[in-house]
């Protein structure tokens, strides 16, 4: 017969409540807190010591899970169920993206029995034992000398390679190039450093990008991260689609927890513009988050740029973002006057949102002038982003 299971939830390495079944399948599950734990998310409020989850997880645990690519080989590793929140984060979740982690108290640290002939990407994620939320191929990793490893279960592994895909092999160089053009449109201190390398022994190139919910000169100081889909306790969905279903307005709601709300969403603000003026269409609610500061919980530095609406061709989709009032809207739909109602729906006045484009329209030479250079793409991939970018300035600034 089978039984309940549980888990032991952590924040920040110390022990925080307990995570556990309430019915056997797709019933619910409870968290209660330990009695001298803090408050580990804004959606599990310590006031109230008992927060039940009627089907599947709550969402601050379900969206720590992966998705696409790395969900697929965990569940391979761990034989579990792809569609088994629990059962992978019980696995894998003893350290997570923020500083949540989630502890299988009869089998933590278990080793997995690995099938001969495994990639090494499957060694790195069992022996890792972590887990990353996203769809992209990821590896967590660490700098020994001039090399990038995967990070092993002791390491402190602060930084993230991000992998191209086999249908999208020009990831890896679209993403690079588009957080550079985000540098130049925003504030050089709102993008996580990243660079282009590789990791030892794996056969193709990566984007590494220093982890920001990691500090301390050993890096082992976890800090507290929440992407917005956890702030807002939105479901992820069977299709882990609903990071796409809700208006913008939900940003302004996922600020109130922000300890400058009003600065905030106007950073929030500019940084929509400067996605959509290069094509950033998967600008979703996991692609926000908030950060633990010395002054509280802020916006946290700008993680997942690429410029999406040029694989438009290759059938993914080319809407921008999240919704506007309700609808799906292509990106070629987007123009100033749209941008503008969004600003408005997060709560920005006019002299605001008029400031945010003045701002970025500062920086139209710097911008352009780097759209001639080198882009890391094929010749008919460079001239779509070429073209795309310089159309929607056009479009929002001509």
């Amino acid at each position: 017969m089978a039984k309940l299971r549980y888990g032991n939830v952590t924040f920040k390495g110390r022990l925080a409540g307990i995570l556990s079944e309430t019915a056997i399948g797709s019933g619910g599950t409870e968290f209660v807190y330990a009695d001298d734990a803090p408050e580990i998310a804004c959606a599990l409020p310590r006031e109230t010591r008992v927060h039940r989850w009627a089907s599947g997880i709550h969402p601050v645990f379900a969206h720590l899970a992966p998705e696409g690519w790395l969900r697929n080989r965990q569940a391979a590793v761990a034989d579990a169920d792809t569609e088994d929140d629990f059962g992978l984060l019980l696995a894998f979740g003893a350290d997570c993206i923020g500083a949540i982690g989630i502890e299988d108290p009869e089998h933590h640290g278990q080793d997995f029995t690995l099938t001969e002939g495994a990639t090494e990407e499957t060694r790195a994620i069992a022996a890792g034992h972590r887990t990353i939320s996203g769809v992209q191929a990821k590896l967590l990793c660490e700098k020994a000398g001039d090399r990038y490893e995967p990070a092993g279960r002791d390491d402190a592994a602060p930084i993230i390679a991000k992998f191209a895909r086999d249908d999208l092999a020009d990831l890896v160089g679209n993403e690079a190039v588009s957080l550079e053009l985000v540098r130049i449109l925003l504030p050089k201190d709102e993008v996580a450093t990243f660079r282009r390398g590789m990791v030892a022994r794996v056969d193709r190139p990566a984007l590494l990008v220093d982890r920001f919910d990691r500090a301390g000169t050993n890096h082992r100081q976890k800090l507290r991260c929440e992407d917005f889909a956890q702030v807002l306790a939105i479901p992820p969905g069977r299709d882990r689609k609903a990071k796409y279903q809700v208006s913008y307005d939900r940003l302004a709601d996922a600020l109130r927890y922000s300890a400058a709300p009003a600065i905030d969403a106007f950073i929030l603000y500019k940084r929509l513009v400067a996605f959509c003026l290069i094509g950033n269409t998967d600008c979703h609610l996991k692609n926000w988050s908030l950060l633990e500061t010395s002054r509280g919980l802020r916006l946290s530095p700008i993680y997942d740029v690429l410029n999406g609406y040029i694989y438009g061709r290759e059938g993914y989709s080319t809407r921008f973002g999240l919704l506007d009032r309700g609808n799906e809207v292509q990106w070629e739909d987007y123009d100033r006057d749209r941008l503008i109602e969004v600003g408005r729906a997060i709560g920005l006045t006019p002299k605001a949102i008029e400031r945010a484009f003045k701002e970025i329209a500062t920086t139209e030479e710097a911008v352009k002038t780097r759209l001639q250079g080198s882009l890391y793409l094929g010749e008919e991939r460079t001239t779509d982003y070429r073209t795309s970018v310089l159309q929607k300035w056009e479009q929002i600034y001509g």
